[in-house]
This record gives structure tokens, C-alpha cells and sequence, in this order.
């Protein structure tokens, strides 16, 4: 298949092949040749949203900071108007929509081919892409960043019972979760994990309630991924003394004496090379993955863990992501 330039309007693939031949990036641009994109959040403020949300947030403000897009941000939008407001942006001559969740997956399929001008762009987890050439995808593998909590999850527990909260059992959470049994249970074959589902992405108090139930059940270690229930899941944990491993952002100020440490998914780093795609013109339509090598670590918790404990766990993550620690691939089901 073509590149997105190939086949995109001829006004707006003069204008990359412009910025490319000076060898300049999109963000030195002059005003009137900035690229004018549209990021679609089905949350409220996702700056104050720690985790999934605050990561797209601060690829938002990586296109505006370093790249100098033109951003507009529609915040807030249910999955049933997703492809109404992408198809709005399209229609008002935006250059590039930026999807910000596997749940909208379904608006992505069916607005871009009637719009090949714009460039729609799914920065989350996907296995196909829509049948139309002004398409790309720039998603983590999950699979492995569950093994990465694993691996940490299961050499820190000491009840050998660890436990994944989330919101409902989508593609993304099954391959993370997965990936958190698999990991786990090569540093610690004993280890048992517990899962749950809160029903939806924004309820705190019912995230707070099943994290809760998980840790009367046992599990010593909690990992959420929940949306905006994240919060919730947080507060059990802290409420019933267990650890709680951060995703997708930093959570250790949140919660110091409660978070283990935080598994970043540097979902900026998608963001920026999509910008450097768009401003080379080599968008093309195909999932750009990224994975175990583009994940870290923040510091283990000192108050939780012996100076050894870190010492196996930080070794067994690197030896992981340098290819040299084998964990199998086992897809598990959820319900």
C-alpha cells in the first residue's frame, strides 16, 4: 500500500514535501503551514487524569511544544458521537485526528475512507486498520508491558497472591493481563492471580469497592487499569495497606508510601513519531508497535522492598527487555 501522501490531497502533500526538502521539522514551520490536528478524549481535564489519559495529555503537548501542531482537544465524548465529532473535524479541514482509545476503534473504521484528505490516526491498541490508505497506528504491546508488571508483581508479593483491576475486559487489558500472569509466574511459580472488572472506565467508587474485595481475598499487590477508576483502585489500595503498581504514568505522587513503583508506557513517544512521520511524509498505513525496550521502570519503593529484592527485580526487567528472559506467550480469557 501507498504512502498517507500519496493519498491525501495534493495541497497538503506539497506542504510536507516542502518542510521535508528544507530539512525542517513541522514545528519551525511558519504559522500558516502548521499542521492542524484534533486529539478526541472521552474524559474530562485528561491532564488530571493519572495514567492512560495524562500520557495521550502529555503527547498532546509534546505536538504543541516541540513540533508546533496546532492542537485542539475535544474532551469528554461518549462512544456513540466519536465518529460525529471525527467526521466535524474532517469536514472543517483539520489535517490529522488523533483517536485516543481502542474503544473507538469502530468510529475510526467507518469515518476514515469517506474523508482521505485527513489523516486519522489510532494511538492505542488495534489488530486491523480500516480499509483506506489515510490510516496509521502507533500502539504498545501490551503483552509484553504485562510481563514487565508481572515480573515485578510477583517477586514483591509476599501473600503469593497479586491482583488486576480494570475496567472492562477489552483486547488491551486481556493482553496485559496475560502478560502479568505469564511474567509473574516465571520469578514466581507460586504465585496466584486474581482478576476483576468494575463494569466501566469512569466509576471510582465501584473501581474502589472490586480493588477492595480483591484485597480482603488476599492479593498483597494491586494493578489497575481502569480509566478515571484508576483513582479508585488506588484508594483501596491504600485504605487496605497493600502496594499499588502505577500504570501507563507515574503514580508515586499520588500515593508514595503506597505505590510500588510504575510501569510508563512514554505514550508521548507515539506521539512524536507520528509527528515525524507526518513531517518526513512516511505515514503509511500500518500499527506501528512499540514495545518492551520502550517501557521503564520508576524506582522500586525502598520502604517496601530490601535492597536486594530491587536488585532481582530491576535484573530480571532488563534481562527482559535485552531479549536474554524467556516468557512464553499465553493468551488467557477474562470474564
Amino acid at each position: 500500500m501507498g504512502t498517507f501522501t500519496a493519498a491525501i490531497g495534493r495541497h497538503f502533500g506539497r506542504m510536507l514535501a516542502a518542510v521535508a526538502l528544507c530539512g525542517a521539522m513541522i514545528g519551525t514551520a511558519s504559522a500558516q503551514d502548521k499542521i492542524k490536528a484534533a486529539v478526541i478524549f472521552g474524559v474530562s481535564n485528561p491532564a488530571s487524569v493519572n495514567g492512560w489519559d495524562r500520557g495521550h495529555y502529555q503527547g498532546v503537548r509534546k505536538l504543541i511544544d516541540e513540533h508546533g501542531w496546532d492542537v485542539t482537544m475535544a474532551e469528554n465524548v461518549p462512544f456513540p458521537l466519536i465518529a460525529s465529532t471525527a467526521e466535524n473535524y474532517a469536514k472543517s479541514g483539520f489535517q490529522v485526528v488523533i483517536f485516543t482509545s481502542s474503544g473507538q476503534v469502530k468510529a475510526w473504521d467507518q469515518v476514515a475512507p469517506n474523508y482521505p484528505n485527513t489523516l486519522f490516526a489510532m494511538l492505542s491498541t488495534t489488530s486491523s486498520l480500516p480499509k483506506s490508505n489515510n490510516v496509521a497506528a502507533y500502539a504498545p504491546d501490551f503483552y509484553s508491558y504485562g510481563v514487565i508488571n508481572g515480573l515485578i508483581a510477583g517477586q514483591a508479593t509476599k501473600s503469593n497472591k497479586i491482583a488486576g483491576v480494570a475496567g472492562l475486559p477489552v483486547k488491551a487489558v486481556e493482553d496485559m493481563f496475560s502478560g502479568i500472569i505469564e511474567g509473574a509466574k516465571v520469578v514466581n511459580p507460586n504465585v496466584e492471580f486474581l482478576s476483576a472488572f468494575s463494569g466501566d472506565w469512569t466509576n471510582i467508587p465501584r473501581a474502589r469497592e472490586v480493588a477492595a474485595l480483591q484485597i480482603q481475598r488476599g492479593a498483597d499487590i494491586v494493578l489497575g487499569n481502569a480509566g478515571v477508576g484508576t483513582r479508585g483502585i488506588l484508594d483501596a489500595s491504600q485504605s487496605g495497606k497493600t502496594r499499588f503498581v502505577g500504570y501507563a504514568t507515574d503514580w508515586a505522587v499520588d500515593a508514595p508510601e503506597t505505590v510500588l513503583s510504575s510501569v510508563i508506557l512514554d505514550v508521548a513517544g507515539w506521539y512524536d513519531a507520528l509527528a515525524k512521520d507526518v513531517a518526513s511524509g512516511k505515514v503509511e498505513p500500518k500499527i506501528n508497535e512499540f514495545g518492551a525496550k520502550t517501557f521503564s521502570v520508576m524506582p522500586l519503593n525502598k520502604e517496601h522492598l530490601t535492597t536486594e529484592e530491587i536488585t532481582k527485580i530491576e535484573d530480571s526487567v532488563r534481562r527482559y527487555q535485552a531479549g536474554e528472559l524467556s516468557v512464553p506467550v499465553v493468551a488467557h480469557k477474562f470474564k
